[in-house]
């Protein structure tokens, strides 16, 4: 007996620990999946700080906001479930990171290990913080659609006066924050009618399916609307379209008045292209006016002018022989690519936005010709063949071309390709060929030259030398137009910005990889030019735009003075001179081997000069959507409306089935029926299903009657044919009111009806 008692106490036990775990598991789902909507937003925001945290902070945060995810699914309710998990799960996602990009150092007491953690594990917290805050805040229906406002207006912001595209951020958004809603009225039904919940999931079912339906509908609907250019000019689009052709009186203005000459450098508080390199380092304010549109068939770098002796403190130029040429002709240079080595010939037009003047003629690389150039009669063109630069003399300063075209031809190549040449080219360099490119100043300290050694130790090629010192630049200091120049104490640019300063923009990375790179003993040259500047998106569809979001995508660029750059070329053997970008935040766009698919082609176009270059084609890929939305997702929501149409379909061809395909079955959509027409109509629906069963009535048989003759043999229907052909003969002849429960026995009887037969 206590054995029994025993067994069964355990099977208790256990059954009950197994209903916990289901009510634990099953319970707080609109909990979950409102967290899950957090998270989904919270990943845009991510997405959209991408340009501006680094790559370590990004990384860390995402893989914490999957760990945050993972912690609410087991506890959605309680903070210190998830506080259990997350907390730690954050500190050791700090640390793996901080391994992983170099940035953790084993030395030093408990206290400097655990200082490494700084500042990461702040913003970790703070975006926990934010999530856990909007969680608590975010609790009616009113307050998600305001935080949806808000988020609409900042992305909005942010797409349309930034280089960023957020309209799939900005979609993602709204469709967690339409489930988040939902949820909120699940939970507000829920409390409301208990009773619909309990042993039936119909109406969670029904409610489910009508979302999915209505989101898929709305996304359908989206991304199937046709593009229709606007009636009217949006004001910030007229406003640069007015003032973004170099005719802005304001900027002329602003020009006089603060001396923004860039080419002569009269203005070294903003950025902007100057002569003078001789003292470089100063802070600057960022000057975002105008002043170039380049059209060309692949985006890149516009180079302006090289420079070789550093002086400590800045750059001069090596004076060298220069010839004059005139438009069309085809210029030579040395050190130009090997005749095996794939090249591409680039098409540039550049159309000056400004009155400035500058020293040069700008374009990717180094320049093959200037096919034409609108300037003045007086104008001469000088061409440097060693440093492949073109440049530009007027008598009358300020007469610089207001447009011109030119061709460059770049090296296509992959990293292997660089290795292998620059492991041929190990150790055989020739001095005196490239002393200007190998020269440092006596003065330079020798930590500099010892880092550049410890960096680069190990290294058998110069390809993976320069891309050390190139990585090391790039992810141990940080990018500032205003460097903190108090903490400089060394007589050496590069020295300070190395050990003291720690911080800078383009000058300060471009110089110090040169100098590191030259006390290694591999050739490199300063380059002063443009960075690519922002692609005009005007009349191109959103499917284009993305399908040329890549590094060498064709177009018009706006160019302006905040995209004044500096960078370094290294001679790596074969290939020529091959640019690299030290610089946070910029990258130089690679041209890869496999993109010049196609050589011939081109080769029969550039038999025909006097056809005018053609317009860039859209790409003609199988009638893809124009929406930033995943295919899958669209296809996917394109698949629910169909399928939900045809279900809708299907159960109203079924409804009309019952009774015989009447078109009386319409009626039952009008709203405004009285009780006695209801009846009437639902008796004429029953007439027209028994017809289609083959009980048809004869003209001049009552109602009564044919019910009769019908049921002679069908004993099992007489009860509810009874009851129909009462409330019939009553709403019909009867002078007596009818109420809606003389209409419920009427469906009643004959929903008994056709289930008896």
């Amino acid at each position: 007996m206590k054995t029994e008692l025993s067994s069964t106490s355990r099977t208790s036990t256990v059954q009950k620990a197994e209903d916990r775990i289901q009510l634990w598991l099953f319970s707080n789902w609109t909990e979950r999946v409102i967290w899950t909507c957090m998270i989904v937003m919270g990943w845009q925001w991510l997405v959209m700080l991408e340009p501006y945290w680094y790559d370590e902070t990004l990384a860390m945060s995402r893989v914490f906001m999957i760990v945050l995810w993972g912690a609410v699914m087991l506890f959605p309710t309680r903070f210190l479930g998830r506080l259990i998990i997350a907390f730690p799960a954050l500190c050791y996602i700090v640390y793996r990171y901080l391994i992983q990009f170099d940035l953790w150092t084993d030395g030093g007491g408990k206290w400097d290990r655990l200082s490494q953690f700084h500042p990461y594990i702040w913003f970790l917290l703070g975006l926990w913080l934010c999530c856990e805050t909007l969680i608590m805040l975010l609790q009616g229906k009113a307050r998600v659609i305001i935080w949806l406002l808000v988020q609409i207006i900042l992305f909005g912001l942010l797409d349309s006066f930034t280089d960023e595209y957020l309209w799939m951020q900005v979609a993602w958004i709204v469709g967690s924050s339409l489930i988040w809603l939902i949820c909120i009225h699940y939970k507000n039904m829920k409390v409301q009618y208990p009773n619909i919940w309990r042993g039936s999931i119909r109406y969670p079912l029904q409610m489910g399916l009508l979302a999915v339906f209505v989101i898929s509908l709305i996304i359908s609907v989206g991304v199937s609307v046709p593009e229709v250019e606007p009636m009217l000019t949006d004001p910030y689009t007229a406003w640069n379209n007015r003032y973004g052709d170099g005719n802005n009186p304001m900027s002329d203005l602003m020009s006089r008045v603060t001396g923004s000459e860039s080419g002569t450098g009269s203005r070294p508080s903003t950025s902007g292209y100057s002569h003078s390199d001789l003292e470089l380092g100063n802070g600057f304010d960022m000057d975002y006016l105008p002043v170039m549109s380049v059209n060309t068939e692949m985006r890149g770098y516009w180079r302006g002018e090289t420079k070789e002796e550093y002086t400590g403190q800045g750059w001069l130029k090596v004076p060298n022989r220069n010839f004059i040429f005139e438009p069309g002709e085809h210029l030579s240079i040395e050190d130009k690519p090997a005749a095996h080595v794939p090249t591409r010939k680039v098409k540039q037009t550049i159309t000056m936005q400004n009155k400035d003047s500058y020293p040069v003629l700008f374009g990717i690389g180094a320049i093959e010709s200037v096919a034409e150039m609108n300037s003045a009669d007086d104008a001469v063109l000088h061409w440097n063949e060693e440093d492949g630069v073109v440049g530009y003399e007027d008598e009358n300063k300020g007469h610089y071309p207001t447009s011109y075209a030119l061709t460059s031809r770049v090296p296509m190549f992959s990293d292997d390709d660089l290795r292998r040449a620059s492991r041929q080219l190990f150790g055989t360099v020739q001095e005196e060929r490239f002393q200007k490119y190998l020269q440092i100043p006596e003065t330079l300290p020798q930590r500099v030259k010892d880092l550049a050694r410890t960096l680069t130790e190990g290294q058998t090629n110069y390809f993976d030398k320069v891309k050390k010192i190139e990585d090391y630049l790039r992810k141990q200091y940080l990018y500032t137009n205003a460097p903190n120049l108090s903490l400089r104490k060394s007589e050496d640019f590069v020295d300070a910005f190395l050990f003291e300063i720690r911080e800078g923009y383009c000058d300060h990375f471009s110089t110090s990889m040169a100098v590191l790179l030259r006390s290694v003993g591999i050739p490199t040259r300063w380059v002063k030019g443009y960075a690519p500047g922002t692609r005009q998106i005007e009349n191109v569809s959103n499917h284009e735009l993305m399908e040329q979001s890549d590094d060498n995508g064709a177009g018009t660029y706006k160019v302006t003075n905040a995209e004044a750059h500096s960078w370094v070329e290294v001679y790596m053997g074969e290939y020529g001179w091959i640019p690299f970008e030290p610089t946070p935040g910029f990258s130089y766009p690679r041209y890869q081997q496999q993109e010049e698919k196609m050589p011939e082609p081109q080769k029969k176009e550039e038999e025909k000069p006097e056809e005018t270059p053609k317009e860039k084609k859209p790409d003609m890929k199988k009638e893809e959507h124009d929406a930033p939305l995943p295919v899958w997702l669209v296809q996917g929501a394109k698949w629910v409306v169909i399928v939900m149409a045809a279900v809708v379909l299907l159960l109203l061809l079924w409804k009309w089935r019952t009774i015989g395909f009447s078109l009386r079955f319409f009626w039952l959509f009008k709203r405004n029926l009285s009780y006695k027409e209801q009846i009437i109509l639902h008796t004429d629906l029953w007439l027209s299903y028994c017809r289609w069963k083959g009980m048809r009535k004869a003209p001049h048989e009552t109602v009564r009657e044919a019910a009769r003759r019908w049921l002679e043999q069908q004993e099992e229907r007489r009860p509810s044919a009874a009851i129909i052909v009462n409330k019939f003969e009553q709403a019909k002849y009867g002078g007596q009111p009818v109420s809606e429960s003389d209409v419920q026995q009427l469906k009643d009887a004959i929903r008994a009806y056709k289930r008896s037969g």
